[in-house]
């Protein structure tokens, strides 16, 4: 057991809510745009989830088997590398793909057309502010997507190889390296950590708003 259940429940739960937020972003419908401002929070609740559990979640979703290392992707693509939990390359596009939905997500709290929809920070912050975070939110899904196209593809290009990779977020199982040990379930403090980011975003809207 590598990823535990709560990390995955994450998981599925985050790519439900991008893709939620790229199709009623993009779709031109003003009627979708209150689901549109939900999935944002949600989008925020989330961040802040994975943000917490890399310090409280099982062995190999903290933050310091994140660290990124370009030594470490050339020698991925070499072959030279044991069997772990995560690759040098996935490492990387995680951090591309959580930081290009923070900034998407957080951009678009402050964001507004002017005209029937406006972020729930927009009345907080100045002009230019709001200039700026709207011109970044209509611009940085292209990152978003970008990272998700990598990511797709890259498991298809595993699951041609017959690698078993690409089902290790249902099963959360993988082939490890026999110096690696499994991972903890940390069930009880998935839920509880669910529940403090959730009230962090909501309380914290609320109060700035």
């Amino acid at each position: 057991m590598v990823w535990e259940w709560p990390l995955r429940l994450w998981h599925w739960l985050f790519a439900l809510c991008i893709v939620g937020s790229l199709a009623t972003g993009l779709s031109g419908d003003i009627a979708l745009m209150d689901w549109h401002l939900r999935l944002g929070h949600c989008a925020c609740a989330l961040l802040l989830f994975r943000l917490i559990w890399g310090f409280v979640g099982g062995r190999y979703s903290r933050w310091k088997y994140y660290l990124p290392r370009p030594g470490r992707i050339i020698a991925h693509f070499r072959g030279d590398v044991e069997r772990g939990a995560h690759t040098a390359p996935g490492v990387a596009l995680l951090g591309l793909l959580l930081l290009a939905v923070a900034l998407q997500a957080f951009s678009g709290l402050f964001t507004t057309d002017d005209i029937f929809i406006e972020g729930p920070l927009v009345r907080v912050a100045d002009d230019a502010t709001v200039a700026t975070m709207t011109a970044l939110h209509h611009r940085a899904f292209y990152l978003v997507l970008a990272a998700i196209a990598i990511h797709l593809t890259a498991h298809a290009i595993y699951a041609l190889g017959g690698s078993r990779t690409p089902l290790a977020m249902f099963t959360g199982r993988k082939a490890l390296a026999a110096t690696l040990a499994a991972t903890e379930s940390r069930g009880v403090w998935g839920i509880v950590t669910g529940l403090v980011a959730a009230a962090l975003v909501v309380g914290g809207l609320e109060l700035l708003t």
